[in-house]
């Protein structure tokens, strides 16, 4: 397969047809001149546009980066020869799709439908590899050609058995591992761990619901015992009932006969009796009207006594001030002590010679007057002590005797005036309240009125007695049946009975309610069948488990062992490509590489015996070992796919000088008798 033509509204790429011939193609494009533009779309015409990328931080998608610059729809036209025959490959943007999407693939020479190329197989049925293989042999970049050993070694066993570079080799074992560690795990966290603990939890669940099954049973094997004490004890209240019932007839009808008369008294009485609110006014009225009276009475009595007495009791005390005044003596004369009164005018003029200082006292001179002063005041109040005797306290204040008397004699008018007020509001509102329930009493008769009420009274205390009786035989006739009567053995008996039926059937709800309780824990564990469904689940997923466990062993050994046949196979072959390719780069200047094993690679000068590694090397000799060893991978593995795919090369000479460029020319014109090479570069050699 090659390249014959490429047309594209692809980023900077502006419609313009670009040709390629057969064997080396040099395009010298300046620096952002479309050279890492055409490498994509070359990649994209063949494998088409991934639109579910999106953009990120640190990279563009594609239909992003490349979208065109001129304006147009994303759009492009390559044509290839492949199988001796003339292709044309095709990828439009529809009116309303996504970029790149409408794809179509036919002969140049007829125009038929090439039917096998597909928008999605397309190139990997022309290339032989998958788009990530294909980026990682045929499409060499000048900034990602130096691979580590790693790298190189995963990519070959990719490409040479998948034709895919995206599964690589350590990538696969890694997965591996993570698949046996995801389902092995270590400790609890592996879902083989978590399988073993659903399906011990589960046993357990099971366990004890048929723990709680057999309790159940064996609580309702016990139900109907207990119900059939409930109905021997229920059979046995009855007829203990029954007894105490005919036994207490007598006595209930005779409630009942006293009941009867009790309500025949009761309403004789309240026909004779005026309405309550009315008679509870006049009786009211009537209790004020007595205590007015009363107290009428009381104040008339007060006032009656004051004014009889009055005169005498002020003679009381007018006399009683005479015998005080006759009885009273006079001051006695006064004592004077001769001898102390000496001594008080004697430290008086002591105490005026030493505040004067006439006399020396020495140190206690300060101290003198003072001392001399306290000795003159004693000396002066033991001579007055005793010189006079007190008079003795009247028996009352005379004056304030009087004015009490007067007050007294005042408050009783007052009150007398009240009270005849007050009594004769009461009494008016007394008739008023006795013409309401009794008009035909006449306001002189007083006395009747009085006893009318009295009376009444005495009706509404006799109506009030006899509801209190009825309502008293009222309960009793409710409560006969439940009281104890003369027969207290039949009473006994009935509430024995009784107690035997709460009994049982408190003992039959105890086994009701431990039933509901194992069902209540039955329906918290689940079902049995989905237990045990859930269970077989687990197992079966736990054999599944081990059989994807040997799986992964399987395909893990597997694995290493095509790493290892690959090694052995293509290693040799690379080795020798890439030696005479690195001969012909270095201008004879290394000779003799080697690749080992593991895909590190060193090489040798002539005549010399030191093998130099790549750390050891410059850049520009590095970049030419590992360019050997990326065109000798592409030879090995792209022609195993029966057509030679053509190299694109984008810039591979960047860190060459002028001699290391022409040598790199050199083997690419060579390698160009086999394969079409297409080279991109900024500079000319």
């Amino acid at each position: 397969m090659k390249f014959l033509n490429a047309q594209g509204h692809f980023g900077v790429l502006d419609g313009r047809t670009i040709r390629f011939e057969d064997g080396l193609n040099v395009l010298y494009l300046p620096n952002e001149g479309g050279k890492t533009t055409l490498c994509n779309f070359l990649r994209v015409m063949l494998y088409g546009l991934n639109t579910s990328r999106r953009d990120s931080r640190r990279q563009l998608s594609d239909k992003t980066r490349f979208r065109p610059i001129d304006g147009n729809p994303m759009s492009g036209r390559l044509e290839v020869e492949w199988k001796g025959r003339r292709v044309i490959l095709s990828r439009q943007t529809g009116k309303g799709s996504a970029p790149m999407q409408e794809f179509s693939a036919y002969y140049a020479d007829t125009g038929e439908p090439c039917a096998e190329l597909t928008a999605k197989d397309c190139g990997k049925i022309l290339t032989g590899v998958s788009e990530e293989g294909f980026q990682s042999s045929a499409l060499l970049d000048g900034q990602d050609q130096a691979l580590s050993a790693g790298e190189l070694g995963d990519r070959m066993l990719a490409l040479s058995t998948t034709g895919d570079s995206a599964m690589l080799y350590s990538g696969a074992v890694s997965q591996l591992d993570q698949w046996k560690n995801a389902l092995r795990g270590t400790g609890k966290r592996g879902r083989y761990a978590q399988v073993e603990a659903g399906i011990e939890q589960l046993d357990q669940s099971i366990a004890r619901l048929d723990d709680l099954t057999g309790q159940i049973a064996n609580y309702e094997a016990q139900l109907p015992e207990a119900e059939q004490r409930i109905a021997e004890a229920e059979n046995d209240q009855q007829q203990a009932t029954e007894d105490f019932t005919l036994l207490f007839v007598a006595k209930r009808e005779a409630a009942e006969r006293e009941e009867r008369r009790s309500r025949e008294n009761l309403a004789k009485i309240r026909d004779e009796l005026p309405p309550f609110d009315v008679l509870a006014d006049a009786e009211r009225a009537t209790s004020a009207y007595l205590e007015a009276k009363q107290a009428t009475k009381d104040a008339r009595e007060e006032l009656e006594t004051v004014t009889a007495n009055y005169q005498k009791w002020k003679d009381d005390i007018d006399n009683t001030e005479d015998d005080y005044s006759n009885s009273a003596r006079s001051t006695s004369d006064i004592h004077i002590r001769g001898w102390s009164m000496a001594l008080a005018v004697l430290f008086g003029v002591l105490a005026v010679v030493s505040l004067l200082r006439l006399i020396p006292f020495g140190p206690l001179a300060p101290y003198m007057p003072y001392l001399f002063s306290v000795f003159a005041i004693i000396a002066l109040i033991v001579t007055f002590v005793g010189s006079t005797q007190s008079l003795e306290a009247p028996p009352m204040d005379f004056d304030e005797e009087r004015v009490k008397l007067e007050r007294r004699k005042q408050s009783a008018i007052v009150r007398n005036t009240q009270a005849e007020e007050r009594g004769a509001a009461a009494r008016e509102k007394f008739w008023e309240q006795i013409n309401r329930i009794a008009p035909d009493i006449p306001a002189e008769q007083e006395q009747r009125a009085l006893q009318f009420m009295q009376e009444v009274i005495t009706k509404k205390k006799q109506y009030l007695d006899c509801k209190r009786e009825h309502d008293a035989l009222a309960e009793q006739y409710l409560d006969i049946l439940d009281t104890t009567g003369p027969q207290g053995e039949a009473r006994t008996r009935m509430n024995e009975a009784k107690t035997a039926v709460d009994q049982a059937r408190q003992s039959c709800n105890a086994l009701h309610e431990a039933i509901a309780v194992c069902r209540g824990k039955c329906e918290e564990i689940g079902v049995r069948q989905e237990l045990c469904a859930q269970r077989d689940r687990l197992e079966e997923e736990k054999e599944s488990i081990l059989w994807q466990l040997d799986a992964i062993r399987l395909a893990k050994e597997s694995l290493v062992q095509a790493n290892a046949e690959l090694t052995g196979r293509v290693s040799p072959q690379i080795n020798q490509l890439a030696q005479e390719y690195l001969r012909v780069l270095t201008a004879d200047r290394y000779t003799a590489m080697q690749l080992y094993t593991d895909f590190e690679a060193t090489c040798r000068r002539d005549n010399s015996a030191v093998e130099m590694d790549t750390l050891r090397l410059s850049t520009g000799t590095r970049d030419q070992l590992y360019l050997a060893l990326r065109l000798a991978v592409c030879k090995v593995l792209l022609d195993e796919a029966g057509e030679s795919v053509p190299i694109i090369l984008d810039d591979p000479f960047v860190n060459y000088d002028d001699e290391r460029t022409a040598c790199g020319m050199k083997l690419l014109r060579e390698i160009a008798h086999e394969r079409q090479v297409i080279l991109l570069t900024c500079r000319r050699p």
